[in-house]
């Protein structure tokens, strides 16, 4: 698709979200106008190996830093404002919604200025996008805020593929823990982001004894924050899965995903990184809505809880919200199962 933007047009797209399943799930919106020729990327710093990545995201790229201290973040802060300005922008657009991104924005010189309506700092923008009109997912808020610029936009899903080296820091780390990788691998991501979107340990120590006895490899990954629920896991199976939590980089957990036959998990980052893989998926969806934060893949399972709850008590207002606790072991194992015949690789 050709981008028809005014040639004079200099764009600066600012994606601050630190939330990595945000970023991603936005990842085909910024790739679409990244074919423009006069464009700049403007990502977090940890975001920064995933973004290497992504085969679509072309065009330069640049970081804000997170250093841990406010001191030495600000001085980034005004390093990268200095970047932005030099390439004199005409079109500002701010995906993220973060206060980093509403500064950077407001002070980029940019004449154009768009962001979301619903933004806390969209006084300091010229343009505001409203959510469309029968909005399902995510990305559609990301698709309009592009379509302001180049209203015939298109995109696609998100796409990650693991580079070369991801495969050989992959291969020694399976040789180091003993994992056959000529038998089937799950990963499971037992924790990550809020508790509320959680489901109970004890029943995933349930579907791993099952996957354990069928003679599968459960895998358990995920980032420093997962650690504690990940040793708790363990301690509950009567065959402990193997734990690689913290001890993947980015780059060799996508290259296990792609490798992978299936990932089980919360409503989380590593949930929209597996389905960027190809990965077939079951989704574990409870408070939030799974039509609007779900995997974007048509190789997905979608299982949620039985029992409602208040929506103040989930994803602000989402009326369907379902109890984690009320998901039953007997429907993840089924769906385990009906994905293996589905979307078997």
């Amino acid at each position: 698709m050709d981008i028809e933007v005014k040639n004079q047009d200099r764009l600066v797209q600012l994606m601050l979200d630190q939330h990595l399943g945000n970023f991603l799930v936005a990842t085909p919106v910024l790739s679409a106008l990244a074919q423009h020729e006069k464009n700049l990327l403007v990502i977090h710093e940890p975001h920064a190996e995933l973004a290497k990545r992504i085969p679509t995201l072309k065009g330069p790229i640049v970081t804000l830093p997170r250093t841990g201290s406010p001191a030495r973040d600000f001085i980034g802060f005004i390093k990268l404002l200095h970047t932005v300005r030099s390439t004199r922008p005409t079109i500002a657009l701010d995906f993220g919604g973060s206060g980093s991104g509403g500064w950077l924005g407001a002070m980029s010189g940019a004449p154009r200025r768009i962001c979301r309506d619903s933004a806390p700092y969209a006084r300091r923008f010229s343009e505001h996008v409203a959510k469309p009109e029968g909005m399902q997912h995510r990305i559609e808020i990301y698709g309009a805020i592009g379509r302001a610029v180049v209203p015939e936009l298109e995109w696609g899903w998100p796409k990650l593929e693991p580079l070369s080296s991801d495969h050989a820091n992959l291969e020694e780390t399976l040789r180091a823990h003993e994992i056959d990788s000529e038998r089937p691998m799950i990963c499971l991501h037992v924790a990550g982001g809020k508790e509320y979107k959680h489901w109970p340990l004890p029943k995933y120590a349930q579907v791993i004894d099952t996957l354990r006895r069928e003679g599968k490899q459960p895998i358990l990954i995920g980032a420093g924050p997962d650690h504690t629920a990940a040793q708790e896991v363990q301690a509950l199976c009567e065959d402990p899965p193997v734990n690689l939590v913290q001890r993947l980089g980015i780059g060799s957990l996508i290259a296990l995903f792609e490798r992978a036959s299936l990932f089980i998990g919360n409503d989380s980052g590593p949930m929209h990184m597996a389905a960027a893989t190809g990965t077939p998926v079951v989704a574990l969806f409870g408070p939030t809505d799974p039509v609007r934060w779900g995997p974007l893949t048509n190789r997905a399972l979608i299982v949620r809880g039985t029992e409602h709850i208040p929506p103040e008590q989930g994803k602000k207002k989402f009326a369907d919200g379902r109890r984690m606790d009320s998901i039953r072991v007997d429907d993840v194992v089924n769906a385990i199962r009906l994905s293996e015949k589905r979307f078997a690789k």
